[in-house]
């Protein structure tokens, strides 16, 4: 077509700079290459213009996507995105860049101008917002519940966001990027639609997500947000990015938490958590009278979340006990069941409307239905540092040592304690140490593959069926690359191992058709 084409190459010697004004993490290679390329092409004459390369389901393309139409549309020039898949008609491909070229025609050739620094979310969180209200979006029945408690030991008023809906699910696709995650979509689409409910004071209200920091589209939700809230009109709210280590890219130093004074009542409060669940997944199924167990479970959750807000771990243990004697006591089938492990990318496996409520469904099948504890994804944090410091990932020295000896033994006292407590509740079934875990994992896979969930799904499955569970679902966000890897691409070796393992790999996104995903559980049930 007579256009002379280069590649992103020719920026590779240009220094990179203005990355960390612009919404996105630069956490990966590749999207920072495009993104550079976007920036340095906004800088030249209409002439020269940008064509992006899609490779379908490429999950890192849909975050910075965005990004990339941002800084070209600052600069005037069009984004053109080829997405290249099996079944991509070279003729429609021909067609875009026949328009692109014909487009370029007509424009009149400008002069060389100057393109301002390019801007990413002006709100910062300063220390005028300590004072305000932080929205959370709600993730999981166990633990959401529990966190305005926590917020308010930490000396800041936390809000629960009302629970997703269909209608705050197609906001998230109204006003973020319709390919991205689908956990980033509905929690999204659960901000948008809470800030334009007018239910809150707009001018004292932070919008709160947290950040895992992780090679998983989970540490990029906050670009998700900070761009929908842009385009819905919210740019004026303050986003603030929670995480047990560094934030990325994202200007809060005015966000001070007191860790010691709280650090203690949570991991009680994730243990008590953890205990509850597996009491009312055990018990719900087995229970003769319907709403007796989902009645008994939101009482202990109500009277926990006030031990928490006292910061009275004593009290918290109270009442565990009390819990396993109460659901001991609820009347019961004792009838065989058939249990079903549910392993996958976190927001999808605990959140029911993220996972189109498949343990429901499972339950109506007369499925129990079993959900590794949380607490195992801070666990993690032990093993990881061992791996990363024998490859020379991470340097080592004796502090840390020190710190991560220490912090072991503290952790585990008090897993100690409430197995004591468990152990009297009549389904009880222990969990294994997260070394043992991860030593089932390392038959599996590298424990250096630690993006997404990493090598945890591998370990729950082993897990599973050591105990003689055979049906395993695995659920992630569609395009979760991460999940894809250390998921459905161990296949093979799990069934290598466990030759009688029934494994269903699930797809979850806006688009699908729940009746669709219960065709596929029908033929792992029967």
């Amino acid at each position: 077509m007579g256009v002379d084409v280069f590649t992103d190459d020719i920026f590779c010697h240009k220094e990179s700079k203005g990355f960390s004004k612009l919404n996105i993490v630069t956490q990966w290679s590749y999207p920072s290459r495009v993104v550079q390329a976007a920036m340095e092409v906004a800088k030249l004459p209409q002439n020269v213009q940008l064509v992006q390369l899609n490779s379908f389901g490429c999950g890192p393309d849909s975050f910075f996507m965005n990004e990339v139409g941002e800084i070209l549309k600052q600069a005037g020039k069009n984004h053109t995105i080829l997405r290249i898949d099996e079944i991509s008609s070279p003729g429609s491909v021909r067609l875009r860049m026949r328009s692109l070229i014909e487009s370029l025609k007509v424009i009149e050739p400008e002069p060389k101008k100057k393109v301002k620094s390019f801007e990413g979310y002006k709100t910062t969180y300063k220390k005028k917002d300590r004072q305000k209200t932080i929205l959370a979006p709600w993730f999981a029945d166990f633990i959401s519940p529990f966190i305005p408690a926590v917020g308010e030991l930490a000396g800041y008023e936390i809000v629960n966001l009302p629970k997703t809906n269909k209608a705050s699910a197609e906001a998230g696709l109204i006003y973020g990027h319709n390919e991205v995650c689908y956990p980033s979509t509905l929690v999204l689409g659960d901000i948008i639609t809470a800030l334009q409910s007018g239910k809150y004071d707009l001018n004292n209200v932070v919008v709160a997500i947290t950040q895992t920091g992780g090679q998983c589209r989970a540490t990029n939700y906050l670009a998700q947000i900070k761009t929908g809230m842009e385009n819905a009109g919210f740019s004026n709210i303050p986003v603030l990015a929670i995480a047990t280590g560094e934030v990325y890219q994202n200007e809060q130093k005015a966000f001070k938490v007191p860790i010691l004074k709280i650090v203690n009542i949570i991991i009680y409060t994730l243990l008590y958590a953890d205990a509850l669940q597996q009491i009312y997944n055990s018990t719900i199924i087995r229970e003769k009278e319907k709403g007796e167990t989902q009645k008994m479970f939101d009482f202990y959750i109500d009277i926990g979340v006030e031990a928490v807000r006292i910061n009275d771990y004593k009290v918290l243990l109270s009442l565990l006990e009390q819990a396993v004697a109460d659901f001991n006591a609820i009347p019961v089938h004792n009838h065989e069941l058939v249990k079903v492990g549910l392993v996958g990318e976190i927001y999808v496996k605990y959140n029911n409307y993220g996972q189109a409520h498949i343990i429901e469904w499972l339950r109506s099948k007369n499925m129990e239905v079993l959900t590794p504890p949380i607490l195992d994804f801070v666990m993690q944090y032990f093993v990881n540092s061992e791996v990363n410091q024998k490859n020379g990932v991470r340097r080592g020295n004796i502090l840390k040592q020190c710190f991560k000896s220490v912090s072991w033994k503290y952790i585990n006292d008090r897993i100690k304690k409430v197995e004591n407590i468990m152990k009297d509740y009549r389904f009880y079934t222990p969990s294994e140490s997260i070394y043992t875990k991860a030593k089932y994992a390392s038959e599996i896979l590298d424990l250096s593959n630690q993006f997404g969930e990493g090598w945890s799904i591998s370990a729950e499955v082993a897990c599973y069926a050591r105990t003689g569970i055979k049906k395993i679902v695995c659920v992630q966000p569609f395009g979760c690359i991460a999940n894809h890897i250390v998921a459905k691409g161990i296949e093979k070796r799990l069934k290598k191992y466990y030759p009688d393992m029934n494994l269903l790999y699930l797809d979850i996104d806006g688009g699908m058709a729940e009746v669709n995903l219960q065709n596929r559980l029908h033929f792992l049930i029967n």
